[in-house]
């Protein structure tokens, strides 16, 4: 019998709505599955609730004529999800993320799986972004299983913003200033976003498994045979055709790509920066000059040069409209497609921005020249292409020479921008590195430090050394940072975003690192010398002490060869305590982290929201204050000391201000110092 037209056209609409229906969920699919697991769902359960979801959003739709919004759908499936949450054993993330609470779960997955913004998580949450980052912090922690970490607790709310590149410009000088000098924040924030990216990478490779497709297939099949028999009549065949088109639109995703990049920016002194010709003149790399323009706007990549260090790429923006010099928004206008191509940050800094900082182009208004770092190729590549995308520029005030000075006045505030699509295929061939053994060992300091080898490649030059920490507990934590390698006829100055890379550790009980410094490749090495910069160090010395309410104010503390002088509490708000940090001259701390007890016994429920105050040292020993510093200097590698002067603590509990905390006792685990160096050593070379 024959379907009646009308029928006929019911039912052909039923199955061109359903067709825009799973449409929809055609790039989300690997996702829900993945979140669906990470709820402790069996195949067979996440199918039924996908499916569920799949067929809500679709009668929504014939009812209301609106597609629903990518968020509200995961919403809508991690709502349904609740529902079959469980704990699962095992090591992998989705039995981990199963095991967090309700909050810092869904905070994860909604950021770093589904890849909202923490404006769009907050809203789904229904929770202030603030409660947001705190749940994010608190799951990394929980997938780390190190909920303490290492480093300074009233940092820790930081370190979301800093990596995601929402913190203000002011904080987050203040914060690196910090980083620079703190070995225990660097080890904590390095393996945060360790975590952080190794998540992001698990979620982006996310597959869906051949057997469940086959379960939600019967379940429409089921579906569309209940909805034919309420319909009258339906053909068999539109029933395949549907479950085909099903199957064709889940048989490939895409997810969106995790854009992080490493980079670093640098002003060209001169028309050809000099290092550039040098590889010309030797064969390294080729004059490429591929051009793309867009809004006005055209940017050349002149070559790229890849080596086992990093990936360097020449580039030039020429405003063809306007005599505006335009340089890169680092931050939000651009991206490497192909990372996965790239050594995941081997050998790089999270935290490395502008590079150094030379004279900018005077003689042309309308063009900026510079070049950006990227991790190294890995080695199973061939016929590698770096594929790049700029969609955003900012303009630089006519009278700044660097990308340096247009960070170090946070000129962002009132910055003009222009958007746009630049993309990019960049050819480049890995280059060979020279590797010269040192084995030479020397003291810093009363500090051992072995000197392994150097590594010369075209475009940097890495020196591999080692550092024993202590023998005995406690023992103190060590970072040494260099000034240059000195040759007969240049100096290679260190690179100064490039800190202090981990490597393996030796079985003997000496931990390794690389630090990078300017090219040496096209040098003789002639009487070789390695100028040593700082030693910063942390000293575990540890002091409880209250505040006792009976005795008068100012109550004082010694510690660390000074004292710490702990006032009077307002009457009116007994909640806020103020400490000082008088500058004497036996004073051997420059920073100390001041804990409540409420922080350190409350497993991350506590944390302080008062205001940190310090002053800082030069190599002079001149004293100046924050934000008089030589941005530029600082860079060039001329760090100051940054010696705290004041604390004060207001409590938070659980992300919201609890004026009712006041807290009485409070612990110190340690300090840190640093300790200027006048300190060079000659590069002896094995069997040169």
């Amino acid at each position: 019998m024959e379907m009646p037209a009308a029928s006929r056209h019911e039912m052909g609409m039923e199955v061109q709505e359903l067709n825009k229906t799973l449409m929809i969920f055609q790039q989300m699919e690997p996702l829900l599955y993945t979140i669906g697991r990470s709820y402790g769902g069996r195949d067979e359960e996440i199918a039924r609730i996908l499916f569920n979801c799949i067929f809500t959003l679709h009668d929504q739709k014939k009812k209301h004529g609106q597609e629903k919004e990518r968020n509200a759908l995961i919403a809508l499936f991690m709502k349904e999800c609740r529902g079959i949450a469980r704990p699962v054993e095992g090591d992998e993330f989705p039995s981990v993320i199963s095991r967090m609470n309700e909050d810092e779960r869904e905070a994860v997955l909604l950021v770093y799986g589904a890849g909202l913004s923490l404006a769009s998580a907050s809203s789904v949450m229904k929770k202030p972004e603030d409660g947001v980052k705190e749940s994010l912090f608190r799951g990394i922690r929980f997938i780390r299983n190190h909920p303490g970490g290492a480093g300074c607790p009233e940092y820790h709310r930081l370190y979301v913003d800093y990596l995601e590149r929402s913190i203000e410009r002011m904080e987050k000088v203040a914060f690196e200033m910090h980083i620079h000098q703190c070995p225990g924040c660097q080890e904590d924030l390095a393996t945060f976003q360790e975590t952080l990216l190794e998540l992001r990478e698990f979620f982006e490779r996310s597959y869906v498994p051949e057997g469940f497709r086959l379960k939600i297939d019967g379940l429409i099949d089921t579906e569309l045979e209940t909805r034919k028999k309420k319909n009258k009549k339906r053909k068999r065949t539109g029933i395949i055709a549907l479950v085909a088109a099903f199957l064709l639109l889940f048989t490939g995703f895409i997810t969106d790509g995790f854009a992080s990049i490493y980079y670093t920016y640098a002003d060209w002194k001169n028309d050809e920066d000099p290092l550039l010709r040098e590889f010309y003149q030797s064969g390294i790399g080729e004059r490429l000059n591929l051009t793309a323009e867009d809004n006005g706007v055209k940017i050349t990549i002149k070559t790229a040069i890849a080596d086992e260090i990093q990936t360097l790429v020449y580039y030039e923006i020429e405003d063809l409209e306007k005599d505006r010099r335009l340089m890169v928004d680092r931050e939000n206008g651009l991206s490497l497609v192909n990372q996965i191509d790239f050594q995941d940050g081997e050998g790089r800094s999270f935290y490395m921005e502008e590079g150094k900082s030379e004279e900018g182009n005077d003689e042309e208004k309308n063009i900026h020249k510079g070049s950006f770092s990227l991790p190294p190729i890995v080695d199973d590549v061939k016929d590698a292409v770096i594929k790049l995308n700029f969609s955003q520029l900012l303009t630089m005030s006519p009278d700044m020479k660097s990308t340096m000075e247009f960070y170090a006045t946070n000129a962002m505030e009132e910055i003009e921008m222009t958007n746009g699509n630049w993309e990019f295929e960049i050819p480049v061939e890995k280059q060979e590195s020279r590797v010269l053994k040192l084995n030479q060992e020397v003291e810093v300091e009363g500090l051992p430090v072995r000197l392994e080898e150097l590594v010369i490649a075209p475009t940097t030059t890495g020196l591999i050394y080692s550092i024993r920490e202590g023998e005995e507990e406690p023992s103190s934590i060590f970072q040494l940072l260099f000034d240059s390698i000195k040759t007969k006829e240049k100096s290679a100055s260190i690179n100064w975003f490039s800190w202090p890379v981990d490597q393996e550790d030796y079985n003997d009980g000496w931990s390794a690192y690389r630090q990078t410094f300017d090219s040496l490749y096209f040098e003789e090495l002639k009487e070789p010398e390695l100028v040593f910069s700082t030693l910063q160090m942390h000293v575990p010395e540890q002091l409880r002490f209250k505040i006792d309410s009976t005795k008068p104010f100012p109550q004082v503390h010694e510690y660390g060869g000074g004292t710490i002088v702990v006032e009077e509490p307002p009457k009116d708000r007994p909640g806020e305590v103020t400490m000082k940090m008088p500058l004497t001259d036996n004073r051997d701390f420059d920073t100390v982290y001041i804990m409540s007890k409420e922080e350190f016994e409350g497993e991350g429920d506590f944390r302080n929201d008062g205001e940190m105050e310090s002053v800082y040292l030069d190599r002079n020993g001149e004293e100046f204050q924050e934000g008089e510093w030589d941005y530029e200097d600082i860079m060039k590698g001329n760090y100051p000391r940054s010696l705290l002067v004041k604390q004060s603590f207001k409590m938070i509990k659980q992300g919201e201000p609890a004026p009712d905390i006041i807290p009485t006792e409070f612990i110190i685990d340690g300090y840190e110092k640093t300790v200027f160096l006048d300190q060079s050593v000659p590069l002896e070379f094995e069997n040169r």
